[in-house]
């Protein structure tokens, strides 16, 4: 039995599925799993909902989880009584229950106090973010009975004072499904959801139509998957069996150029991020920090009109040694140039210079261990020992596989420069100098320095040796 249906499917679970926030999840469940797995199936509104407090020691209170009454307004598995009680703990693991919510629940009964919960990474989530669960709930039994494919298709977009945000379901969207010597194709429904029933057990590669200006922000598979290749992963169906590949979908528009000190320099480490033009103090989840040359690039960008803002907090630090800023190089909002954004803008080449800084000085030399070997990969830092109102005066950057590295510090700063990394006991083999110093600071130390060298930023300067207290000897990763 073959069927095409142009039907609809997707869970957005990292996106959309509360129970799941702050948890990390590894394979993610299908709908199929789930159904099977939990004890009860249903879709229930939150009806009264109770927070257990507790006071801390000062004195605030303080959530300890939820009490939620839950009125059952469909069953599809297992549940036979029109109200049911919820609990949480309290947990960063915890669904978070509002009067009114309606759910799809996949659940768990607890018989000791005969209460109900759902697990962290399972598939129970608010209503309006089920529509692909549901066709295959709302299809039961048949839906049961053969394999199926399914997924969604999403626009999301990064908007400044907004976040991320859900802008439209992508509808009547071509999906393509190759399998082993055979090619399918699926459309979109108008939830933004696709699924195939019927297909033989194997393996299956699933490409989504994009619209023109969008791109695929990234994809999300449910089920058993073939990673072997990274480019063409592919689902794996089993007799029965459900998988799923769904795609989260942003505006395909990019901003891009250098950023270049007073001195023509270009400048590293400074962050830049954007701001409609409208509402500058909104921050933006849209930004970037430059490259040792000095390089940024803002991408998936909404359609608007925006500023772009350099050294939002104003600090002048010796990575960004000038207050705020906005393209093309100026100090002032009113004189910033605002870039409209349209579908497909692909804006090259937008290079901003800063038309005034602080001096600075460069520090440069390496770092080794007490025998002279040099130190790859760890860090060294100058942190100032005082600093005007309205200045940053740390600084810090890693070590070169030569162990050199070069700070960058603002002129006229007084402080230490060392070397430092961070460590743990058994980092290094056969190494009782490295040992006897965890020791001494009773086996655990959140770093390890060098000796601090007092300086005063009045000029360049080359050659500076800093060195550990320990010779070089093999790191535990490097015996494996």
């Amino acid at each position: 039995m073959k069927t095409l249906l142009p039907v609809f499917a997707l869970a957005l679970l990292f996106l959309s599925a509360p129970a799941s926030y702050a948890c990390s999840c590894g394979r993610t469940p299908t709908v199929c799993e789930s159904y099977q797995g939990a004890d009860a199936v249903f879709i229930g509104v939150v009806q009264r909902v109770v927070t257990n407090k507790a006071t801390g020691p000062d004195g605030r209170q303080y959530g300890m989880g939820q009490v939620a009454y839950m009125q059952v307004e469909k069953s599809f598995k297992g549940m036979a009584q029109p109200e049911v009680v919820f609990r949480t703990r309290g947990s960063s693991c915890d669904a978070h229950y509002e009067e009114g919510q309606r759910w799809l629940f996949y659940a768990y009964h607890n018989k000791e106090t005969n209460t109900w919960g759902i697990t962290a990474c399972d598939r129970s989530t608010l209503i309006e973010n089920a529509p692909d669960d549901l066709l295959y709930l709302q299809g039961l039994p048949k839906s049961a009975s053969t394999t199926r494919l399914s997924g969604e298709l999403k626009h999301y977009e990064d908007e400044p004072g907004k976040g991320f945000t859900h802008v439209k379901n992508i509808i009547g969207a071509k999906i393509k499904i190759k399998g082993e010597g055979k090619e399918y194709e699926a459309y979109t429904d108008k939830n933004g959801v696709f699924e195939v029933y019927g297909l033989p057990p194997g393996k299956y590669s699933v490409v989504p139509e994009i619209p023109v200006g969008l791109k695929v922000r990234f994809p999300m598979q449910a089920g058993d998957i073939d990673y072997s290749d990274r480019k063409n992963i592919k689902l794996i169906l089993k007799d029965k069996s459900c998988a799923s590949m769904s795609w989260v979908l942003s505006s395909n528009n990019r901003i891009a150029g250098r950023v270049f000190g007073a001195d023509g320099r270009v400048l590293p480490n400074v962050c830049l991020d954007l701001a409609t033009k409208d509402t500058l103090t909104a921050r933006s989840d849209i930004f970037d920090c430059t490259d040792k040359d000095g390089r940024y690039e803002l991408k998936e960008i909404p359609p608007g009109e925006y500023l772009i803002v350099l050294n939002r907090e104003g600090k002048i630090s010796s990575d960004e040694p000038f207050p705020t800023a906005y393209f093309p190089g100026v100090f002032e909002k009113d004189k910033a140039t605002v870039l409209a954004i349209t579908q497909s803008a692909n804006l090259e080449d937008y290079d901003i210079h800063i038309p005034s800084q602080e001096n600075r000085k460069i520090l440069q030399g390496v770092l080794q261990y007490s025998d002279g070997k040099p130190v790859a990969g760890e860090f060294v830092e100058f942190r100032a020992s005082e600093v005007k109102e309205g200045f940053d005066g740390e600084v810090h950057t890693k070590t070169d596989d030569q162990g050199r590295f070069t700070l960058t510090v603002l002129e006229g700063l007084k402080g230490t420069l060392r070397g430092f990394m961070y460590t743990h006991q058994g980092a290094y083999v056969n190494c009782p100098e490295f040992d006897k110093l965890l020791k001494a600071n009773g086996g655990y130390v959140p770093d390890l320095g060098t000796k601090t060298m007092s300086l005063e930023i009045t000029r360049d300067m080359q050659d500076i040796k800093l060195k550990f207290l320990f010779p070089y000897c093999k790191k535990a990763d490097e015996e494996k």
